[in-house]
């Protein structure tokens, strides 16, 4: 069940260490202008509709590729602002502080409603009514027709949260790491859950036998109860954190998340593990579809991974590939941050139609420069020359838990000894 790649499993032997969070996480802010794609697509009536960091919302036709129209917002589209259709309006939200309502037909401008943040939130319609939130700290809900502010409610950080409507409440997380349950139509406050990490989500969150399920950067996938806001159970993923939102195999009562390790996890709907599947750069979002399960990744590469856990194909782009697959017919289409929606037969994987976004490759900050990884070492483990103390890591190729994104290996390194200075690691350089 585990895969290698370019990549070998390894894992340092470096006695005791420890897996710190230094500062808050806010890669998804930070990401530049381009041509790059880090969207989920969205089907409908034939049509692919998806956004790109160059500001532009794209509609093609499903079958050949083919432009149909584009509409130019002011800033950034992407990083789980995708795109959704309700009642023939194309609601989506951008970085410029804006959610637009397009005609999802033409690409006509109906509204736009500003917040004071950027908006990383796919919008959820029910009824007469469209929630979002913006890095403002709030939660919106507006007329679905008009644009105009039903009610609003505010957290204590920021969001880069898609609410999730169920019966007559809705959801949504915060970066102050809860998970609130609101009234729908009032927007009056009915629970939180705290958690030990902050929380974003895209897709909707998992809700499933009356039980709400997330991950968090504090490492844990979660499932709480809808009605009382108590957790039901938690299962530990890893070290740098959970993938927002699980998926689930319905019929085989399967569920599935990453750790943000690179691992896969299938797991019960009680929470526990059945099977992993390893790699060795992280997973995006996991995706069940005809009882398989698609995964995107930082390694460029677009998997699909039988019930089981056994690869059955994978896919390599130019450039990590980070949010959902779509489907329709015999089709997976998938954005990359080499600038080109895909469009590729799910038996064959042969490409059908590529689209070229205008703009060079986005760049987007270091995986995990939110954690550091500690070592704790012995005066016997140092040595020492002149001034500078070097402790010496020895690679090898055996199962690890660290995360190592790149192909030479840095550590900040701090230890019981800090008041004689910072150790510089002296890792073996090699290529893997």
């Amino acid at each position: 069940m585990e895969e290698s790649s370019s990549f070998d499993d390894f894992s340092v032997e470096m006695g005791e260490y420890e897996v710190r969070k230094v500062k808050k996480f806010d890669r998804l802010w930070r990401i530049t202008e381009g041509g790059s794609i880090d969207q989920h697509p969205l089907v409908y009536n034939d049509r692919i509709y998806f956004g790109c960091m160059n500001h532009n919302v794209y509609c093609l036709e499903a079958a050949t590729g083919k432009l149909v129209w584009k509409f130019k917002a002011e800033d950034r589209i992407g990083v789980i602002s995708s795109p959704i259709v309700h009642r023939g309006i194309l609601y989506i939200g951008s970085y410029d502080r804006f959610m637009y309502a397009l005609d999802a037909e033409t690409g006509k401008l109906i509204w736009k409603f500003e917040t004071q943040g950027e908006i990383l939130s796919v919008a959820f319609a029910d009824g007469d009514v469209v929630y979002f939130t913006s890095r403002d700290w709030h939660i919106y809900a507006v007329i679905w027709d008009k644009g105009e502010l039903l009610w609003k409610f505010k957290s204590q950080d920021e969001h880069q949260s898609s609410p999730t409507v169920f019966e007559d409440k809705v959801f949504f997380c915060s970066y102050d790491q809860n998970v609130y349950c609101l009234k729908k139509d009032t927007g009056e406050f009915v629970w939180k859950f705290y958690t030990q990490g902050e929380l974003l989500n895209s897709p909707y969150f998992l809700i499933h036998d009356r039980k709400i399920h997330f991950g968090s950067l504090d490492g844990n996938t979660y499932a709480v109860n809808i009605d009382t806001g108590k957790m039901v159970w938690k299962e530990k993923l890893s070290n740098y954190g959970a993938m927002p939102v699980p998926a689930i195999n319905s019929k085989k009562d399967v569920l599935y998340n990453c750790g943000r390790d690179g691992t896969l996890f299938a797991m019960t709907t009680e929470g526990k593990t059945i099977w992993k599947f390893r790699n060795n750069l992280i997973f995006g979002h996991p995706e069940v579809h005809d009882d398989r399960v698609y995964l995107t990744s930082e390694d460029h590469n677009v998997r699909c991974v039988s019930p089981e856990g056994n690869l059955v194909w994978k896919f390599e782009t130019d450039a990590p590939v980070w949010w959902k697959a779509a489907f329709w017919k015999d089709i997976v289409f998938f954005g990359s941050y080499d600038c080109y929606l895909y469009a590729i037969k799910d038996k064959t994987q042969e490409v059908v139609w590529k689209f070229r976004c205008p703009g060079s490759p986005s760049w987007y900050p270091p995986l995990h420069d939110d954690f550091e990884v500690q070592l704790k070492v012995s005066e016997s483990d140092v040595e020492e020359s002149g001034n500078e103390k070097r402790y010496d890591l020895t690679i090898t190729e055996e199962e690890g838990d660290v995360n190592f994104y790149k192909s030479r290996i840095t550590y900040q390194v701090s230890t019981q000894y800090a008041s004689k200075g910072k150790y510089q690691v002296d890792s073996r350089e090699e290529e893997f």
